[in-house]
């Protein structure tokens, strides 16, 4: 095989996935989270989805919390499966959102985003870890 040598890398490439991901979820969940309470309002709005319709910032708040806080336990790799959990609980309430308001071909990419966390989630921080279990 010509490119077997690149098995030697595997841990750096779950580095990759791992701190690319987790600060993605940054980028999309901090000014959220810093953003106040119109904006909690807005991205809470989500949890339409799984059919509660009241209280949509305390939903926000927690939304852009779970996903800051799940999202930096990734980029450290330190209790990296319950992070992983977080951040995949705020991509499955987009996930049902996109499908519902424009159809599976919508949701296709937060679809793959969920398929990846949940591999993560199996598969672990990988060796460069701050708890290196």
């Amino acid at each position: 095989m010509r490119m077997a040598f690149l098995a030697k890398y595997r841990e750096a490439g779950l580095l990759i996935m791992r701190v690319g991901l987790g600060v993605l979820f940054v980028i999309l969940a901090g000014p959220v989270l810093l953003g106040g309470a119109n904006r909690w309002v807005s991205f809470g709005a989500a949890i339409r989805n799984l059919g509660l319709h009241s209280h949509f910032q305390i939903w926000g708040f927690i939304g852009a919390l779970a996903a800051c806080l799940g999202a930096a336990l990734m980029i450290f790799g330190l209790f990296f499966r319950p992070g992983v959990l977080l951040v995949l609980a705020v991509a499955f309430v987009y996930t049902l959102g996109a499908a519902h308001g424009g159809g599976v071909r919508t949701a296709l990419p937060a679809i793959e985003l969920c398929l990846i966390l949940a591999g993560l989630l199996l598969v672990g921080p990988g060796k460069y870890s701050v708890d290196k279990t």
